[in-house]
């Protein structure tokens, strides 16, 4: 018998960048600085507790390409955990809310006061 997971029980799942959103990791400590300076701005947020994935709109990614920084565009993975995943260990929702999406022109703002 091959009964299917519910979502709830599904910790991870492999989602493709570009086609809802591109995303943007940076290191935690970097991540954490970027959160709060963004605040209500900031729009969901994955963490691994090494690094954190922050989301901008489909093709606005590739804007906040710098050292320090690797971007999901088109054609990249993502290890997405379920949204009820919100703590270590492994990838975790360390921020959710209504928009997934953070303005890229704020998240590269932010991102540049924190990666030199």
């Amino acid at each position: 018998m091959n009964a299917q997971l519910p979502p709830e029980q599904m910790r991870l799942t492999l989602d493709k960048a570009g086609d809802r959103w591109d995303a943007v990791r940076v290191s935690t400590t970097v991540g954490a600085q970027v959160m709060s300076l963004l605040g209500e701005a900031c729009g969901s947020v994955v963490s691994d507790g090494l690094h954190m994935w922050f989301f901008v709109e489909p093709g606005e990614g590739q804007a906040l390409t710098m050292p320090g920084v690797t971007t999901y565009l088109s054609g990249s993975h993502v290890l997405i955990p379920a949204g009820c995943v919100t703590s270590l260990p492994g990838p975790h929702w360390a921020r959710t809310g209504p928009e997934r999406s953070t303005p890229a022109a704020h998240l590269l703002l932010a991102v540049q006061e924190y990666v030199r």
